[in-house]
């Protein structure tokens, strides 16, 4: 499939991402601004909560029944409305989904600059991005296919023993599925890129020109430079879709400014209007704090982290207009109260982190450069980004929207101690709830950071324009062109163009690939014709087999690195090249269900920051060529396909 060949998937993606949604939105009241912003948030959250109810209730996942829980929904909620406003539907369309011409440019060039980033990052709709947990998310979402079953309570029942299975936020893997489901005749692999790119490109953007709109209300030119800023940081959306790869924190990173947005809008922080009634927008809210919790709950505590923030500035406020000591001194209480309540709630929650191995990276200084030029690792400095930033804390701060520098200071804190904290308790208690994961921080940081960079460029151009404010019309609109055109260069031909070309290196399908290289991707690809749809194919899940899951819609008996350890697995793994009559192993095979074998070598796996030696537990599928215990099916290059022939198979 070629990006062409994909654009219908795409409007698919982008049809089921807003529609149901925002049918439900509409129907309860929203519009416009709010609309854009709830009806992914709403989507998202009804398939995840909806996963789970049919899960325990025995409802097929299909595609039927994720779309009939937004139809019922959809009229129950616009019943409840009718009874409460005694109308059923706005005087007017245009009410509803209009919206200014700044917005859709902003929105446009979003879409064109991470568009193109992504492209070029992935190569082809097809490629797999060959990273640590890619066939964990891949094959998630085929099994949640072929078991009929997307609850988050069900998804880790791939890798783990049967009949068991734990919690995992599995709302990414729900969209993925009703997409995929929608369009069949896509791959699944395509799929998934596809629904990365609508999120990348479209609702992340759009979130961030909702939030621009309410923090820079009088300013239809700092959407456009919105536009351009959503698609300038090396670390989100473009990082995310690199490392990891963490699909589910992406999506949930994708709807933090709709929170963002709601969360000032609620909270009154912003000037001119509102997005709308207060039960709207808590309810919104409340939307998006379940879509994120659902995709990576991490995030909704970040998103907490700000929540708390802005409650001490609305409570400063207060304070401040207070007439009576006592009131202040209740009001002081409260607010300590809350912060330490939030404190302990973090230190809590942020426990299941404490034994991530991810540990610091640099010295101080090169940690404070990173903090604003974006330039962690081998990257360039983000230098307009970085300049900009500090602009934009100036100007914050005489524009006394101090709690806003609060809460980038947080967030900047957050990735600053990710970086020179040492191993111990001091980091496990701050950082647990991000894994001590920098990469993971330093894309939290970018929403704070890109706001202050388009309020940075905002005044910046608000000094030039004073000065033409003389000239003539067509000289104002050439020098205002020259200047985008500048920024959208200066942002994109330094840090942006090294990220693009580092995401390609995962993206890579040649004989260069980190993990799945041409040879064994074609001969992947041929197994629809060799193995029968019950047959199980064992595989060193490190040298990219267990990609036959996703790629060819075919069992594997190793679907991800973390692998099984149920006992008859473990034989397998460790024992079939030597399996002859053995009753044990031949037990082990017969109870598995294995019957053919994948051999990509044992290759090491050479990450950044994880070297492994990735043959440990699966000795038996090594020197298979020599082994009595398969016969060869089919090779491509040194890549082979076996059938299992020992126990009389």
């Amino acid at each position: 499939m070629t990006w062409l060949e994909a654009i219908p998937v795409a409007l698919l993606a982008v049809l089921i991402i807003y529609i149901p949604g925002g049918l439900i939105a509409a129907a309860a009241g929203a519009r416009r601004l709010l609309l854009s912003l709830a009806a992914p948030a709403v989507t998202i959250a009804v398939l995840a909560v909806a996963a789970i109810a049919f899960g325990l209730a025995g409802v097929p996942w299909t595609l039927i029944s994720a779309l009939g829980a937004f139809v019922v929904l959809a009229a129950a909620t616009l019943v409840i409305r009718r009874a409460i406003t005694g109308a059923w539907f706005p005087k007017s369309v245009v009410s509803v989904v209009g919206f200014s011409p700044a917005f859709v440019a902003g929105t446009a060039i979003a879409v064109v600059i991470i568009g193109v980033q992504l492209g070029f990052a992935i190569g082809a709709p097809g490629n797999v991005s060959q990273t640590y947990d890619a066939p964990f998310h891949l094959n998630g979402v085929r099994y949640i296919i072929d078991t009929a079953n997307g609850s988050s309570l069900n998804v880790t029942g791939l890798i783990l023993p049967p009949g068991r299975s734990t919690f995992y936020p599995a709302a990414w893997h729900d969209l993925v599925s009703v997409v995929a489901m929608a369009a069949p005749w896509a791959g699944l692999v395509e799929t998934a890129n596809i629904v990365n790119v609508v999120v990348a490109a479209l609702v992340w953007p759009v979130g961030v020109l909702a939030l621009v709109r309410l923090l820079v209300p009088a300013r239809r030119s700092a959407l456009v430079v919105g536009g351009v800023a959503a698609g300038a940081f090396p670390a989100f959306p473009l990082g995310m879709l690199d490392y990891g790869v963490l699909f589910s924190y992406f999506l949930a990173l994708a709807l933090l400014p709709a929170g963002f947005a709601v969360g000032l809008s609620l909270f009154r922080l912003v000037n001119g209007r509102r997005l709308g009634s207060v039960t709207l927008q808590i309810l919104s809210l409340a939307c998006v704090v379940v879509a994120i919790g659902l995709s990576q709950p991490s995030v909704v505590f970040g998103l907490g982290l700000f929540g708390v923030i802005g409650l001490v500035a609305v409570a400063a406020n207060w304070i401040h207009a207070a007439k009576s000591t006592g009131v202040r001194v209740t009001l002081v209480i409260g607010v300590l109260v809350v912060v330490a309540g939030y404190a302990l709630i973090w230190r809590r929650i942020g426990s299941f982190g404490y034994t991530a191995p991810w540990n610091r990276y640099g010295s101080v200084p090169e940690v404070l450069l990173d903090t604003f030029g974006f330039s962690r690792g081998d990257r360039p400095i983000a230098i307009v980004v970085a300049v900009f930033i500090i602009v934009g804390l100036v100007v914050a701060l005489r524009r006394r929207q101090w709690w806003f520098v609060v809460m980038w200071a947080a967030a900047a804190g957050l990735f600053f101690l990710g970086g020179v904290l040492p191993a111990g308790d001091l980091r496990n208690l701050s950082l647990g709830m991000f894994y001590k994961d920098v990469p993971r921080l330093e894309a939290f940081l970018v929403l704070p950071a890109l706001v202050l960079v388009v309020v940075g460029v905002e005044a910046v151009w608000r000094l030039l324009a004073r000065r033409m404010s003389r000239s003539s019309r067509p000289v104002r609109f050439v020098t205002a062109s020259a200047a985008l055109v500048v920024l959208i260069a200066s942002t994109q031909l330094t840090a942006m163009t090294h990220a693009v070309a580092h995401a390609a290196d995962a993206y890579r399908l040649d004989g260069r690939s980190r993990i799945l290289d041409d040879d064994e991707y074609a001969l992947i690809q041929r197994l629809r014709d060799e193995v029968g749809d019950d047959a199980i194919i064992v595989g060193n899940p490190w040298t990219g087999t267990s990609w036959a899951m996703a790629l060819a819609d075919r069992e594997v008996l190793n679907p991800h690195f973390n692998t099984s350890h149920a006992e008859p697995n473990v034989v397998v793994n460790t024992e079939l090249n030597e399996a002859g009559d053995d009753p044990s192993v031949c037990d082990a095979i017969r109870e598995t269900g294995a019957r053919y074998v994948l051999d990509f070598g044992a290759d090491r796996f050479n990450g950044s920051r994880l070297d492994v030696k990735t043959w440990i537990g699966f000795e038996g599928l090594l020197d298979l060529e020599n082994s009595d215990a398969v016969e060869e099916v089919d090779r491509e290059g040194d890549k082979v396909l076996y059938r299992i022939v020992a126990c009389g198979l």
